[in-house]
């Protein structure tokens, strides 16, 4: 009996989009597969859209994330992962792209081997499907598989992971509902804590779609910024203390990655998320010298001003 494949789609105000993604699902050659779409609140025409697919198709199904959830991508991925029921489980985004043997290639690769997940590679288009502009990042495996993911020197995404099932509940991997931006990033960080040997193919099985840069997109930059810190902060806080084979390497780039975020703030001269940055840069990586160094240069800053901010942060 063929196993079944779980594919999970959270979607917001992408009905001019979505079809596109589900015609996808439909032509996949590997046919046992339910698809779970979660909205996240749209204002769309997305319930009218859904109504149609589920209407064509029993395989499709399509719930509203529960109002006593955060609002998110994120918590809309995790509860359409606790609806879902498929042995194998692929991660989806209501604006990419399936090639149509995606499922069956990674389903393939995963039934005939021990590894628990399976990555492959990806196209960036723009508008239209055939306009391909190439590779979203050429390197999706390396000898140092944690380290390189930390540091962006491979790059996986969502769409790209075909999962075991089993590999996901005994971990207990789930999306941070928390972040708001950087989740695939952290989520993919734990997946390669607690496995560095997975399945790769070359062949480009998804295609994701390149947006154009939005007003809305500008105006939500600093919070964006900000939760690429929280995603950094979170994941060093789940690796501090667990046995890591590049753990020197993995503290150097927390280290100067909460440094520069540091800088940053100071420049931007917003106080608050100063502050906390360096508690917790304090708190995870400085002994007591370095404790009165950063305390005396935080004093420093905020006393004299941005004229002097230069002259005291180069050497940290």
């Amino acid at each position: 009996m063929q196993p079944l494949v779980s594919i999970i789609i959270p979607t917001y105000n992408r009905a001019h989009l979505i079809g596109e993604t589900l015609d996808s699902v439909l032509a996949q050659t590997y046919t046992n597969w339910e698809c779970i779409v979660v909205d996240d609140g749209s204002t769309d025409e997305t319930d009218a859209l859904m109504k149609t697919y589920c209407d064509k198709d029993a395989r499709f199904q399509y719930h509203h994330r529960p109002i006593d959830r955060l609002s998110g991508g994120n918590a809309a991925r995790n509860y359409g992962f606790e609806l879902s029921k498929g042995a194998y489980v692929n991660w989806f985004d209501s604006d990419d792209i399936m090639c149509e043997n995606k499922l069956q290639s990674q389903l393939d690769a995963l039934i005939t081997s021990d590894y628990n997940f399976s990555v492959c590679q990806t196209l960036v288009f723009e508008r239209e499907i055939t306009n391909i502009l190439g590779l979203r990042h050429e390197h999706i495996v390396s000898k140092q598989p944690l380290l390189d993911f930390i540091k962006g020197n491979i790059v996986f995404l969502t769409p790209s992971v075909l999962f075991k099932r089993v590999f996901l509940i005994k971990n207990n991997l789930s999306f941070d509902e928390d972040l708001k931006a950087a989740q695939d990033w952290e989520y993919f960080a734990k997946v390669l804590f607690y496995n560095q040997e997975y399945h790769t193919t070359d062949e480009p099985l998804v295609k994701i779609r390149r947006h154009f840069t939005s007003i809305s997109h500008n105006k939500n930059n600093e919070l964006r910024i900000w939760h690429y810190y929280l995603a950094r902060e979170k994941l060093f806080l789940f690796l501090k203390g667990k046995e890591l084979k590049d753990k020197n390497e993995i503290l150097v780039y927390f280290s100067r990655f909460f440094r520069d975020k540091l800088k940053y703030y100071v420049f931007k001269g917003k106080n608050k998320e100063s502050w906390l940055i360096c508690y917790n840069t304090i708190k995870y990586f400085y002994t007591m010298s370095g404790y009165l160094k950063l305390k005396l240069y935080i004093k420093l800053v905020l006393i004299t001003g941005k004229g002097y901010k230069y002259k005291y942060l180069v050497n940290l």
